[in-house]
């Protein structure tokens, strides 16, 4: 066993002790063999969604589609060319973040 794994039952068998582990979500039930087989990103996405977590990009998806539909409902021109601005606006927000975060995760 490596040091950090030591460590780490160390601290797990101190919280065990404690009774930090007990009534927690899934206790008594089989693991789950499909998140054995997750990798280290996929629970982190899981982790973030589950606190409630949305990247920014998708956070702007969701802001482009919610204005595109309503878009197809104004049939003012000048309403219209003002929501497409910001539509543009957003979708370039969306891009950059995407980008940002492909540029961190390389580094």
């Amino acid at each position: 066993m490596r040091w950090f794994e030591r460590i780490a039952q160390r601290q797990m068998d101190a919280a065990a002790a404690r009774g930090d582990l007990s009534g927690l979500p899934g206790e008594g039930k089989p693991l789950d063999r499909a998140r054995l087989r997750e990798s280290t990103d996929d629970v982190l996405h899981r982790m973030m969604s589950d606190a409630g977590f949305v990247p920014p990009e998708i956070a702007y998806q969701k802001e482009v589609e919610a204005k595109r539909a309503i878009l197809a409902q104004i049939e003012d021109e000048d309403e219209r060319k003002a929501l497409q601005k910001q539509i543009a606006l957003l979708e370039l927000k969306r891009a950059m973040s995407a980008d940002a975060r492909r540029v961190t995760r390389r580094g």
